[in-house]
């Protein structure tokens, strides 16, 4: 291969500078001409049917020109509320000061019902039931069991619906293993996804468009399900979208899903095309702490051994929270920890079985990893237990059974394929990688040998993410432009949420067009401007939207080649381009500019660009082995971390934490991005340091940690990370053999710190979080209490 030139270079992000500056452009600078204000009332009460509502009073206030309610607007409000900070009412006014003042105004007569605040009071048969008629606990719709497997591939030819994921035989799988490892409600505590900036959104009608102007993790995705919404075509919306102040996955807006805590996309669109005035419709960072929780699971998991520690079976079963609707598409995601996938190398018999289960807690939503972290904290913590009880290194034990390239994925995604081949892993060099780091085989030691007041803890665990599923709703497209003067723009839509997705898809396009990479423009602002692209989760940007920008690059250089060509009276074949214009390959010295070869131009005609377009079905031919359509490669995200901690075993304090996150990403297409991707594996570190959860006042239902200070994130001031990028062997699906980078760093934390901390103290925490408190009761030095939450 050709010496790459903007490839695996640490190059600016294109959009750096505005982001450090401030000139960067957020849904909440856009201040329009005559702009109205909105401000919610929100539900006090967990559960509740309104009786009656008085808007009277609101009405009347000087300056308001609005008031939006259940009566008057049935698609934005509903008359029964399911949680503290569910929509009840809606004041639109010239100000923020006049909606305020007439939001008090507004009377409003409840009448409160039973609720239920906690995951393992929702799952008693006796509970109140969130959503009447329907049971809090939730069966997933697409439980298959797996069969016929190809002798050759290893692929399931068949999947029939059933009660549960499965393959194998799993009551004979356990009657032959020689060891037997069960766990039994491993708990994930419900947590809060740390994005800077608030929900909210701009809606402005000019007439004849309707622009939203908002964060998205999906511009073109987003519009559609507005406009369905809203009952009008959905070319009459514009969605705008240029910088969204972090998600990590939290704010797929879904406006079709009331439950879905998108309601500001409504409420402002509503009251605009009414009003015909723009309206701005911000959440406050305590609206925005009662939008989108995330995590929140209880797992039990049993795994069979052999002898000499090559697992065989595994079982898994996992109820999710989903609090009072939101998003239950997590849940699913469990089984990417089992031998399902991660442990599918050596396991011949797996069962899974998935719930969701709703609560009057605050709606769910995604979060970085996406119901990965959840079963890889119960399966990982699990297989810690079970290399101390078969006398194998907790590392080496994982290098045994870990997936490897060509194994099968059998994760059970309700797509067209049965199951699919793992592209890559590369799993067990990260694990070398780590423990050679932290020099693991000198510095472990079992927690028997620990002594003293102040202990030292090793903890290891691994973990497979998604990144990108081949199948129906993963396409996604691209457009390059070529212009006269040798530069370039990309036209795309695919959303940067802060892991650099801009950069990296120009880079994309430097290399293809041989161009450096100032010289390629981005178009991405807004759906008028841009094609399709696809959602921006499962760490899908790398590998679904980077064939679409590869193809369409590559598709604007035939056309100019092609230019070139008839002008030179030579063959395509003989040509390349360089910044410089085109030139022939046998001999670098002839050659034309790109003027030259575009030709006469001027106002009455003549070639003024070049378009290039490519739609990426996914998955791409390089997806098939050897182009077989039924067998299908999926890359995954995966490798392995590290917790190297102290414990103050007279305080229970954590203190001297350090991450060593190592993970294989084929190549890495900016090193600098791709390092900054690994440091987010302190998102799990909130939980297991800062004690961070959901606490509900169970007299009321209210939210106990409403903001910042009482629910506070980690900061690079908490926990150091040690990032090591392992780039080999390289991804056969990907042009540039690249993988996903962005969500997996996230999944392995709170497994590999229960691990650091058994390692520490000889203490196993199955709860999160990990207070001082827990830690001190596990330690016998003080008594476990009531916790109200």
């Amino acid at each position: 291969m050709a010496e790459l030139t903007s490839i695996g270079k640490s190059v600016r992000q294109k959009d750096g500078r505005a982001r450090v500056t401030g000139e960067a452009k957020y849904y909440a600078d856009f201040i329009l001409p005559g702009m109205l204000q909105t401000r919610i009332l929100r539900s006090p009460y967990p559960a509740a049917d309104i009786i009656s509502i008085d808007t009277t009073e609101a009405e009347a206030v000087h300056g308001v020109r609005l008031v939006m309610t259940h009566e008057n607007y049935p698609k934005a409000f509903r008359n029964t509320l399911y949680y503290v900070g569910d929509l009840v009412a809606a004041v639109v006014a010239d100000d923020e000061t006049i909606a305020e003042e007439a939001m008090g105004l507004i009377k409003v007569e409840y009448e409160k019902k039973k609720f239920v605040v906690s995951l393992e009071e929702a799952m008693k048969k006796d509970s109140p039931q969130v959503f009447e008629g329907v049971d809090n606990c939730q069966d997933w719709a697409f439980h298959a069991l797996l069969s016929d497997r190809d002798p050759e591939t290893g692929l399931f030819k068949t999947k029939t619906p059933a009660e549960y994921n499965g393959f194998g035989d799993i009551e004979k799988g356990f009657e032959e293993a020689d060891y037997i490892i069960d766990q039994k409600a491993l708990k994930y505590a419900y947590c809060k996804g740390p994005a800077m900036e608030p929900r909210g959104c701009t809606a402005d009608f000019d007439g004849t468009k309707l622009h939203m102007y908002t964060h998205s993790q999906g511009m073109h995705d987003e519009k559609l399900c507005l406009a369905q919404a809203l009952g009008i075509p959905s070319s009459m919306v514009n969605y705008v979208a240029p910088f969204t102040g972090s998600s990590f996955g939290g704010k797929n807006a879904f406006p079709l899903d009331r439950n879905i805590a998108s309601h500001y996309l409504m409420v402002a669109s509503l009251a605009c095309l009414d009003l015909k005035k723009p309206v701005h419709c911000p959440y406050s960072r305590e609206e925005e702490m009662v939008s989108g929780w995330s995590r929140g699971s209880q797992t039990d998991v049993k795994i069979g051994f052999k002898k000499d520690g090559t697992l065989t079976t595994m079982d898994l079963e996992h109820w999710q929270e989903t609090g009072s609707g939101g998003d239950k598409y997590p849940a699913k995601n469990a089984m990417l920890a089992t031998g399902s996938v991660l442990y599918s190398h050596n396991c011949q018999n797996q069962r899974g079985k998935i719930h969701y289960v709703n609560t009057n807690r605050q709606p769910a939503a995604g979060w970085q990893g996406y119901g990965a972290p959840e079963g890889t904290f119960a399966v990982e913590t699990t297989m810690d237990i079970a290399s101390y009880e078969l006398g194998i290194d907790p590392v080496e034990l994982r290098k045994m059974n870990c997936m490897r390239a060509g194994d099968i994925d059998s994760g059970w995604d309700p797509l067209v394929y049965k199951s699919a081949l793992i592209s890559s892993s590369g799993i067990r060099d990260c694990l070398d990688a780590g423990a050679e780091a932290l020099d693991w085989k000198n510095t472990w030691q079992h927690p028997d040998k620990k002594t003293g007041r102040i202990r030292h803890g090793m903890g290891v665990a691994i973990f497979a993410m998604g990144a990108g599923r081949p199948g129906p709703g993963n396409s996604s497209e691209a457009m390059v432009k070529i212009y006269p003067d040798g530069s370039a723009a990309l036209v795309c839509a695919v959303a940067d949420i802060g892991q650099g997705q801009h950069t990296v898809q120009c880079q994309i396009v430097a290399e293809v067009l041989g161009l450096p990479y100032k010289k390629i423009g981005l178009v991405c602002h807004d759906t008028d401007s841009t094609p399709f692209a696809t959602l921006v989760a499962n760490s899908c940007g790398t590998w679904i939207q980077g064939w679409a920008t590869y193809e369409a690059a590559i598709d604007a250089k035939h056309q100019v080649l092609k230019l070139a060509a008839g002008v030179m009276g030579v063959s395509e074949t003989e040509l390349d381009i360089n910044e410089d214009g085109v030139f022939m390959t046998n001999d670098t010295s002839k050659g034309i500019t790109f003027a030259e070869a575009f030709g006469t131009r001027g106002h009455y005609g003549g070639i003024h660009e070049i378009t290039g377009y490519y739609v990426n079905n996914s998955p791409h031919p390089n997806g098939l082995k050897d182009g077989k359509k039924d067998q299908v490669y999926i890359p995954k995200e995966k490798g392995a971390q590290f917790i190297s901690l102290d414990i103050d075993t007279e305080t229970g304090m954590i203190e001297n934490a350090r991450v060593t996150m190592a993970q294989n990403v084929g190549k890495a297409l900016n090193p600098k991005i791709v390092e900054g991707q690994l440091c987010t594996s302190r998102h799990g570190v909130d939980n297991a340091m800062l004690g961070n959860d959901c606490i509900i006042d169970k007299r009321n239902g209210w939210l106990m940690t409403p903001n910042w200070v009482d629910y506070r994130h980690t900061t690079t001031m908490d926990c150091d990370v040690d990032p090591i990028v392992i780039e080999k062997p390289g991804d056969p699906t990907h042009p540039f053999g690249a993988t996903a980078c962005g969500e997996g760093a996230a999944c392995p934390t709170l497994a590999a710190f229960s691990n650091a901390i058994y390692n520490a103290i000889g203490v196993r925490l199955t709860e999160t979080p990990y207070t001082p408190e827990s830690i001190l009761i596990g330690l016998g030095k003080i008594k476990a209490r009531g916790r109200k939450k």
